[in-house]
């Protein structure tokens, strides 16, 4: 009997499994929030790239991410919700649509919004970018000294300490600007993830200045962005 003999084709591998008509629909609104949100967080849905279609308007408006309200020509004008803003900040690295040539227009909006971003705060690609790099597996000094991540309840005594100091007493209104340099120890994105979560729990509360005349730079730099408002003011109760 004669040996059988191998096959010269190598057997294929397998295929990836087809999404599901939810995943396809989940990657088609991500794709519109970051379309509204590359715009700043408000716009007409109509004249994004990509256009915000009926079906993913009204899947985010159900979800609470987006709001919608009839402008000129009975337009709508969308704009993102704080809850919006805290998705995005959760699912960045969420998948988006396949073959879709849409998702370039996204991408250069985002650029341009970066571009401007740097550009206010002089600051470098390298400066935003590099700071995520894979780190040296050898390690380094530096690394091995890096104090460990602030208590949270630690941190809040701070913040609330830095404020009396700042404001003179519980209730009254303290500039961003002036809590932030009396805890240079902080860095900015720990500080401000602090300070909303102490919103959310009803700890203290970010407002802005209303008199614009009042606003300055120094402000506008130490603000932060909730929605497409930024805060200037915090305030915490006894």
């Amino acid at each position: 009997m004669a040996a059988s003999r191998k096959s010269k084709h190598p057997k294929p591998a397998d295929k990836p499994r087809p999404k599901t008509r939810e995943q396809k629909d989940a990657e088609k609104q991500a794709l519109a929030m970051w379309a509204l949100l590359g715009a700043g967080g408000a716009g007409y849905g109509r004249k994004l790239k990509p256009e915000i279609e009926k079906a993913e308007r009204e899947a985010l408006i159900k979800a609470g991410l987006i709001e919608s309200r009839p402008r000129e020509n009975r337009a709508l004008w969308l704009t993102v919700t704080d809850r919006g803003w805290d998705w995005a900040e959760r699912h960045l690295g969420d998948p988006l649509p396949e073959k879709n040539y849409s998702g370039a227009f996204v991408l250069q909006a985002w650029l341009t919004r970066l571009k401007t971003y740097l550009q206010a705060r002089d600051l470098r690609l390298a400066d935003v970018l590099a700071a995520s790099a894979v780190p040296d597996p050898g390690g380094s000094a530096e690394a091995d000294e890096a104090p460990a991540p602030a208590d949270p309840a630690e941190l809040r005594e701070k913040i609330r300490n830095a404020y009396l100091a700042v404001a003179g007493g519980f209730n009254r209104r303290a500039l961003l600007k002036d809590l932030r340099a009396k805890l240079p120890e902080i860095d900015r994105a720990t500080l401000d993830d602090a300070l909303k979560q102490m919103q959310r729990e009803q700890q203290a509360s970010l407002m802005q200045l209303d008199n614009r005349i009042d606003v300055t730079d120094a402000d506008r730099d130490a603000a932060i962005q909730i929605g497409n408002e930024p805060r200037h003011i915090v305030w915490i109760e006894n």
